[in-house]
């Protein structure tokens, strides 16, 4: 029998609120949440006190690399990485080699994943071999488990195919998402374009790449009804475009990720090919725009995008070296000191639901303080049961952290102050955005399905990654 784990002095988040009280977990459930807990000989008791005791989270948006991409990432390496990120759950994205485009594929990769003590999810491609030119078996990947179908890395350039996966989507209770690349607007471009590509002499994509494609989608998901999900958009105009989509009506979600809210394009001006990403970092005044519809609750979710490579992909000139970054290990860290600055600017979540501001309210006793707790509030649904929502997670992941619920639980210290280094990096790859960065908050303590992956900010090996 595993020892009982107690949370003490801390705030508990989710998705009803936020209220003050102990946590306990025993025997792979929660079996007190809220009030005093008193501990027992035996038990292990966290102090709590200066964080946040929330829901473990879910990241829609993970390139695990299996199959074929070994050198970069193994399943182990990658959940690894999501257990330190405070991460339950995440879905594989499809652009492996070969891609996940058929039920066999997709049951392998999860055969290899059913071990881990971090639950791996799978989504397919929209087209078979990723190719844009045929639908993949659709309905076969529906009945094989798959949740969500994306070409991630590449955009659907035929608006033809796009509208009859949209159609077969809304038939078979597929989300169809979208990696938003016009291919004949983002060309051979490296960063974003604008004044900084151009005094560096690099090619540049233009905004307008991801935009066009952003409201062709809108459009086609607007006349067919399908349930489209955008994948990390980065400009301020694709996120306005979603919030006057769902202003209509428009069945349309959208993801967000951590490094285009906290990095910016100035990041290239030294050619350091670690921040060459796809779609690219933008502009202050994009990030800037981000925050304000983020504020204002337009997007539903934010995924990692978390994208290993090898060394010697990463290592090379801008022109050569691969798209992507690693984030399931940072993101939590990252986006809440992102928060901080939102707050800084002046920004203020908007729209939570009455229940929660008026428990937030209770809670604390400053309106400095109880603008924070929103913020996080609307982060954590955003990483948890928001993207758990869209995979169509089960039961054990609805956001509640009452007793009886499966225990998902994660420790995140919103006082602690720290700089990422390398050899902390559990990922096989360590193209890491945020190495040498000062980041506030840190995950500290995991348990994910009743297992303690997790303690004192360490990764517990013995009995989860054997």
């Amino acid at each position: 029998m595993s020892a009982r784990i107690v949370y003490k002095g801390g705030l508990l988040l989710d998705r009803s609120g936020v209220r003050r009280g102990d946590l306990a977990v025993d025997g792979g459930s929660i079996v007190a949440a809220g009030g005093e807990v008193a501990p027992r000989p035996g038990d292990i008791v966290v102090n709590a006190s200066g964080g946040l005791v929330i829901p473990a989270l879910v990241d829609a948006h993970t390139h695990l690399r299996v199959p074929g991409g070994e050198e970069a990432e193994t399943l182990e390496t990658g959940t690894m990485a999501a257990a330190m990120g405070g991460y339950a759950a995440v879905l594989a994205m499809p652009n492996t080699s070969p891609p996940l485009d058929n039920p066999a594929r997709v049951a392998q990769m999860l055969a290899g994943a059913a071990r881990l003590p971090v639950r791996v999810l799978s989504s397919g491609t929209i087209t078979k071999e990723r190719a844009g030119a045929e639908l993949s078996p659709l309905a076969a990947l529906a009945k094989a488990g798959v949740r969500l179908v994306t070409d991630d890395g590449s955009g659907v350039q035929d608006a033809n195919l796009m509208r009859r996966a949209l159609q077969y989507g809304a038939e078979l209770g597929l989300v169809v998402a979208e990696h938003c690349e016009v291919e004949s607007l983002f060309g051979a471009g490296v960063m974003n374009e604008g004044a900084l590509s151009a005094g560096l002499g690099l090619r540049g994509i233009p905004a307008v790449a991801e935009e066009v494609m952003v409201a062709r989608d809108i459009e086609l998901a607007r006349a067919i009804r399908g349930r489209l999900h955008l994948l990390h958009l980065s400009t301020g105009r694709s996120a306005e475009l979603v919030a006057r989509a769902k202003a209509d009506g428009v069945p349309v979600t959208a993801e967000v990720t951590p490094h285009h809210l906290f990095l910016t394009e100035e990041l290239l001006s030294g050619y350091d090919s670690v921040y060459k990403v796809n779609p690219p970092l933008r502009s202050g005044d994009d990030r800037r725009r981000l925050w304000e519809q983020l504020s204002q609750g337009v997007f539903d979710v934010i995924g990692t995008d978390h994208a290993p490579h090898p060394r010697w992909r990463k290592e090379a000139t801008l022109d050569d070296a691969a798209f992507g970054m690693l984030g399931l290990q940072h993101a939590l860290a990252a986006v809440y000191t992102g928060a901080l600055g939102a707050i800084e600017e002046g920004l203020v979540p908007q729209g939570l639901p009455d229940a929660v501001s008026a428990s937030i309210a209770a809670a604390v006793g400053s309106q400095a303080e109880a603008e924070r707790l929103g913020w996080l509030w609307r982060i954590v649904a955003m990483m948890s049961w928001q993207p758990a929502q869209l995979l169509g997670l089960d039961e054990n992941f609805v956001g509640r952290l009452e007793a009886g619920a499966r225990a998902n639980v994660v420790f995140f210290d919103t006082s602690a102050e720290w700089t990422p280094t390398s050899n902390s990096i559990l990922s096989k790859a360590g193209n890491s955005p945020y190495l040498g960065v000062g980041l506030k908050g840190r995950v500290v303590d995991v348990v994910v399905e009743g297992r303690r992956l997790v303690g004192s900010g360490e990764l517990i090996y013995e009995g989860n990654w054997e």
